[in-house]
Protein backbone atom coordinates (compact mmCIF):
# COMPACT_ATOMS: atom_id res chain seq x y z
CA UNK A 1 0.00 0.00 0.00
CA UNK A 2 2.95 2.46 0.71
CA UNK A 3 4.11 1.61 -2.53
CA UNK A 4 0.84 2.78 -4.27
CA UNK A 5 0.46 5.75 -2.04
CA UNK A 6 4.69 6.58 -2.96
CA UNK A 7 3.35 5.93 -7.04
CA UNK A 8 0.54 8.35 -7.15
CA UNK A 9 2.22 10.99 -4.87
CA UNK A 10 5.06 10.93 -7.59
CA UNK A 11 2.43 11.10 -10.27
CA UNK A 12 0.67 14.09 -8.85
CA UNK A 13 4.30 16.11 -8.35
CA UNK A 14 5.29 14.82 -12.21
CA UNK A 15 2.16 15.87 -13.42
CA UNK A 16 2.06 19.02 -11.86
CA UNK A 17 5.55 20.03 -13.00
CA UNK A 18 5.38 18.61 -16.13
CA UNK A 19 2.38 21.16 -16.90
CA UNK A 20 4.30 23.93 -15.72
CA UNK A 21 7.46 23.39 -17.76
CA UNK A 22 5.28 21.76 -20.86
CA UNK A 23 4.93 25.34 -22.96
CA UNK A 24 8.20 26.75 -21.60
CA UNK A 25 10.39 23.31 -21.91
CA UNK A 26 8.66 20.72 -23.64
CA UNK A 27 11.63 18.77 -23.81
CA UNK A 28 12.13 18.86 -20.03
CA UNK A 29 8.35 17.83 -19.58
CA UNK A 30 9.18 14.84 -21.25
CA UNK A 31 12.38 13.68 -19.85
CA UNK A 32 10.68 14.17 -16.45
CA UNK A 33 7.20 12.24 -17.48
CA UNK A 34 9.97 9.47 -18.88
CA UNK A 35 11.55 9.07 -15.99
CA UNK A 36 8.49 9.09 -13.22
CA UNK A 37 6.91 6.02 -15.72
CA UNK A 38 10.37 4.09 -15.50
CA UNK A 39 10.82 5.01 -12.24
CA UNK A 40 7.25 3.68 -11.38
CA UNK A 41 7.55 0.49 -13.60
CA UNK A 42 11.11 -0.49 -11.91
CA UNK A 43 9.29 -0.49 -8.74
CA UNK A 44 6.30 -2.52 -9.89
CA UNK A 45 9.29 -5.16 -11.57
CA UNK A 46 10.42 -5.13 -7.91
CA UNK A 47 7.23 -6.66 -6.33
CA UNK A 48 6.27 -8.71 -8.76
CA UNK A 49 9.25 -10.90 -7.89
CA UNK A 50 8.27 -11.69 -3.97
CA UNK A 51 4.82 -11.43 -4.72
CA UNK A 52 4.88 -14.08 -7.91
CA UNK A 53 6.95 -16.29 -4.97
CA UNK A 54 3.99 -16.05 -2.55
CA UNK A 55 1.84 -16.94 -5.39
CA UNK A 56 3.29 -19.85 -5.99
CA UNK A 57 3.87 -21.09 -2.81
CA UNK A 58 0.18 -20.58 -2.46
CA UNK A 59 -0.72 -22.44 -4.86
CA UNK A 60 1.74 -25.30 -4.68
CA UNK A 61 -0.05 -26.11 -1.17
CA UNK A 62 -3.36 -26.34 -2.61
CA UNK A 63 -1.90 -28.82 -5.10
CA UNK A 64 -2.13 -26.76 -8.31
CA UNK A 65 0.40 -27.60 -10.71
CA UNK A 66 1.86 -25.16 -12.58
CA UNK A 67 0.96 -25.95 -15.85
CA UNK A 68 -2.56 -24.58 -14.99
CA UNK A 69 -1.27 -21.05 -13.61
CA UNK A 70 1.36 -20.56 -15.87
CA UNK A 71 -0.90 -19.56 -18.87
CA UNK A 72 -3.21 -17.15 -17.13
CA UNK A 73 0.15 -15.62 -15.86
CA UNK A 74 1.86 -15.39 -19.21
CA UNK A 75 -1.91 -13.93 -20.46
CA UNK A 76 -1.39 -11.36 -17.66
CA UNK A 77 2.06 -10.19 -18.40
CA UNK A 78 0.88 -9.85 -22.10
CA UNK A 79 -2.09 -7.83 -21.06
CA UNK A 80 0.06 -5.48 -18.95
CA UNK A 81 3.16 -4.87 -21.74
CA UNK A 82 0.36 -4.67 -24.66
CA UNK A 83 -1.68 -1.85 -22.31
CA UNK A 84 1.20 -0.06 -21.45
CA UNK A 85 3.05 -0.07 -25.10
CA UNK A 86 -0.51 1.10 -26.35
CA UNK A 87 -0.67 3.64 -24.36
CA UNK A 88 2.84 4.78 -24.99
CA UNK A 89 1.70 4.64 -28.54
CA UNK A 90 -1.89 7.46 -28.04
CA UNK A 91 0.52 9.47 -26.07
CA UNK A 92 2.92 9.30 -29.40
CA UNK A 93 -0.70 10.07 -31.45
CA UNK A 94 -0.30 7.05 -32.98
CA UNK A 95 -3.67 5.21 -32.14
CA UNK A 96 -4.45 3.67 -35.39
CA UNK A 97 -0.92 1.69 -34.39
CA UNK A 98 -1.97 1.32 -30.62
CA UNK A 99 -5.16 -0.10 -32.29
CA UNK A 100 -3.12 -2.90 -33.92
CA UNK A 101 -1.00 -3.72 -31.04
CA UNK A 102 -4.51 -4.52 -28.80
CA UNK A 103 -5.24 -6.83 -32.08
CA UNK A 104 -2.48 -8.50 -31.78
CA UNK A 105 -1.76 -8.97 -27.92
CA UNK A 106 -5.40 -10.55 -28.00
CA UNK A 107 -4.45 -12.72 -30.46
CA UNK A 108 -1.36 -13.89 -29.03
CA UNK A 109 -3.06 -14.26 -25.83
CA UNK A 110 -5.25 -16.40 -26.99
CA UNK A 111 -2.80 -18.38 -28.30
CA UNK A 112 -1.18 -18.50 -24.80
CA UNK A 113 -4.27 -19.76 -23.07
CA UNK A 114 -4.73 -22.87 -25.58
CA UNK A 115 -3.02 -25.09 -23.25
CA UNK A 116 -5.45 -24.16 -20.60
CA UNK A 117 -8.51 -24.91 -22.68
CA UNK A 118 -7.23 -28.33 -23.45
CA UNK A 119 -6.32 -29.28 -19.85
CA UNK A 120 -10.08 -28.22 -19.11
CA UNK A 121 -11.49 -30.01 -22.28
CA UNK A 122 -9.38 -33.22 -20.95
CA UNK A 123 -10.76 -32.42 -17.27
CA UNK A 124 -14.66 -32.03 -18.49
CA UNK A 125 -14.06 -35.27 -21.14
CA UNK A 126 -12.65 -37.24 -18.12
CA UNK A 127 -15.63 -36.44 -16.16
CA UNK A 128 -18.50 -37.11 -18.65
CA UNK A 129 -17.03 -40.66 -19.41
Amino acid sequence: MNSLVAACGLVLLVLVLSMTLKKDAPAIAFLLTLTAGVLILLRAFALVGGTMQRFSSLLAQGGITQSLYLPVLKTVGVAVVVRIMSALCRDSGQSALATKLEIMGAILALSMCLPLLEQVLELVTDWTI
